[in-house]
């Protein structure tokens, strides 16, 4: 396999990993540690332990690490580092707390005098940082003394003249935001756009898929701006022209293949994707070649320029297992986005940060504002960083001067409308610049009248909706304005988002591509919503006569007569279909609930439920024989009969 490296020197300086900083993650009670995804052997790196900690925990919650436990019953616990640092200037602790927690965390370099710093109060996160009076060299020992409840030791943070890994000498797969950062020869990865499906495209194999490329877990980094390298996701990318002489992209598996490329041979029926030795052939045209573009969050587009009826390269999160494969248009599955290598520049004087995407926020009130912390790195700086924004109507900085060695930088936006907004943040020093892009895209919740009218595929995020029916993947909701369909194939992991949803539960945060499916409006979700504690009475909607419009809703027809399957209101023949198998009863009147579908070109009434619009003359619950029951027409049917109708007092119900 070929590497040829491709040197942007601007570029590269704006990478989002460490320069001067090493940052060790514990991961037991014995101090033992890691460096980014690499364990610490505790021989040459890492950490000896003094005194054990008494347990560690582990937490799934981004926003609430634990770590190593040190409890106030004991002597306190600690560790001195196996490697010595040079000139080091700060150390930062992140712990986590109780709401009573109190004690020290004590830290000592070498033979230097020792420093307390009390820990904060508070069931959160806290980072301590503790600023050294002068540099200082030597092993570092730290040591937690709690005096009240237990303290949680996470990580550690040194800022010192030897770095960790970083941007300077250790390579890395970075997001592509523009296009004009793919070079010839660039290896890549094709990874997930959605946040929390770590996942990425495997190689092709026939032994688990001839049609498709099946998908493997992939270590993205918390904001998806890496993916760690993995042999089995890597192509090589070319730049080309194909065999009309248009410019185009080849993606090229090297690795298992002296020549094999990626190919979309799924003619004119199939969503497939494969290798093939040509990226040309008879039956499909220049399948193998690939216009490509990217949007400044990340999100790619990769089409294929052949005659196959599925074009566009996304990741298909319901399919079990995951795959990837081509589809006829963008947002059919979920989009994809390119990670290239970039190598190590090597031990130079730069700045390093990520780009900073805030994503889709909600507009649910006459203004929303947030805030990110973003980590700035430097290498071999002699002045502090000076941090500004080219616009700064959005967004804004916590502070526009920033520690020679890199520190962490908090970037805030304020909106009071929806939109895309972007800026770019430039942080210099030493004659060194480096721009980052800010995003942020604020979406108004759509009421179900408007969001019907949204373009196919796009993004949309609803007002709080009320399902009126749930069965297997279809979840129906409604509010003030119409109803929808929610089709719910998942979330890529084999849940389904509404598994547990009942009649009458209210959602908010119901986010999805839209899509009219040949005249059925529907939502297929890509995020978790929320589910009000307090659902609400969901009664059907009186209607007289039905049209397109009334898709998806929950009617109630009274005296309605159903026959072979069919029912006639104002003239017009709508089909009747007991989806939900409730068994109902044909050819009496009826009260009817039902749910409005639309099927290719014509409506249909899937039945909730239908009740008897008189009663019906049968025996007395006094004088009825046990077990025996009876249908509308007085007849005497099986006790276990779907559908019936049995009296209860002077009432009559559906069985």
């Amino acid at each position: 396999m070929r590497r040829t490296c491709h040197l942007i020197l601007a570029l590269l300086l704006c990478l989002p990993t460490f320069a001067g900083i090493t940052t060790y993650q514990f991961t037991s009670a014995k101090w033992q540690s890691k460096l980014g995804a690499t364990v610490c052997d505790n021989k040459t790196d890492g950490w000896t332990s003094d005194k054990d900690g008494q347990d560690y925990t582990s937490s799934t919650n981004p926003h609430f690490q634990t770590g190593v436990q040190v409890t106030a019953k004991g002597s306190g616990a600690g560790a001195t580092s196996i490697q010595s640092f040079t000139d080091v200037r700060r150390i930062t602790f992140n712990y986590a707390t109780g709401t009573r927690t109190k004690g020290t965390i004590r830290i000592q370099v070498g033979d230097n005098a020792a420093i307390d710093s009390a820990v904060t109060i508070g069931e959160a996160n806290h980072e301590l940082t503790i600023i050294l009076p002068e540099t200082q060299t030597g092993k570092i020992k730290f040591s937690v003394l709690p005096t009240d409840k237990s303290i949680y030791i996470n990580t550690v943070t040194i800022r010192a003249k030897e770095g960790g890994s970083t941007p300077f000498n250790t390579g890395s797969f970075q997001l592509v935001t523009d296009v004009t950062q793919l070079q010839d020869s660039d290896q890549i990865i094709i990874g997930v756009h959605q946040d929390g499906v770590n996942r990425i495209m495997g190689y092709f194999d026939e032994n688990i898929s001839q049609n498709n490329i099946h998908s493997i877990k992939g270590v993205y980094a918390d904001n998806r701006t890496t993916v760690a390298a993995n042999d089995n996701a890597i192509y090589t990318l070319r730049k080309t022209t194909n065999s009309k002489g248009n410019p185009a992209f080849l993606l090229v598996d090297e690795l298992r293949y002296d020549e094999a490329y990626l190919v979309a041979n799924g003619g004119k029926t199939k969503n497939r994707l494969a290798l093939w030795h040509s990226p040309a052939s008879s039956d499909y045209g220049d399948y193998g070649y690939w216009d490509i573009s990217v949007a400044a969050n990340g999100e790619a587009t990769v089409m294929s320029q052949g005659v196959s009826l599925g074009k566009y390269l996304q990741y298909n999160a319901s399919n079990s297992p995951t795959l990837f494969g081509c589809y006829r248009e963008m947002g059919m599955q979920t989009p994809v986005c390119i990670y290239r290598e970039v190598p190590a520049i090597g031990d130079v004087k730069g700045i390093s940060a990520s780009l900073v995407n805030f994503g889709e926020v909600v507009m649910t009130e006459a203004k929303v504002t947030g805030s990110k912390v973003l980590t700035v790195n430097a290498n071999k700086l002699e002045e502090d960083i000076t941090a500004t924004l080219k616009d700064g109507t959005v967004f804004s900085l916590g502070t526009n001067q920033i520690d020679r060695d890199g520190d962490q930088l908090t970037i805030r936006y304020s909106a009071t409308e929806s939109g895309s907004y972007t800026d770019t943040l430039v942080l210099s020093a030493d004659g060194i610049t480096c721009e980052v892009s800010v995003l942020l895209h604020v979406i108004s919740p759509l009421s179900i009248s408007e969001a019907v009218k949204a373009p196919d595929f796009s993004l949309i995020y609803l007002n709080p909706v009320v399902v009126t029916k749930k069965y297997d993947h279809y979840i129906f909701v409604r509010d003030d304005t119409g109803a929808m369909l929610i089709y719910d194939n998942g979330d890529g992991t084999g849940q389904r988002y509404g598994e547990d949803l009942e009649k009458g539960d209210v959602l908010t945060g119901v986010c999805g591509r839209y899509q009219n499916y040949y005249g059925l409006p529907e939502l297929q979700p890509t995020t978790h919503w929320a589910v009000s504690a307090q659902p609400v009475e969901c009664k059907p909607e009186l209607v007289t006569a039905l049209d397109s419009a009334d898709v998806c809703r929950f009617v109630r027809i009274k005296n309605a007569t159903v026959t072979e399957g069919q029912l006639t209101m104002e003239g017009n023949t709508v089909s009747v279909l007991d989806k939900f198998n409730t068994s109902f009863i044909e050819g009496v009147p009826m009260h009817l609930d039902a749910i409005v579908m639309w099927s290719w070109d014509a409506l249909e009434l899937w039945v909730v439920s239908q009740n008897a619009t008189t009663p019906i003359d049968v025996p007395s619950v006094s004088n009825r024989p046990t077990g025996k029951c009876y249908n509308v027409l007085g007849q005497e049917v099986p006790a276990d009969y779907r559908g019936i109708i049995i009296q209860d007092g002077s009432k009559y119900q559906a069985r």
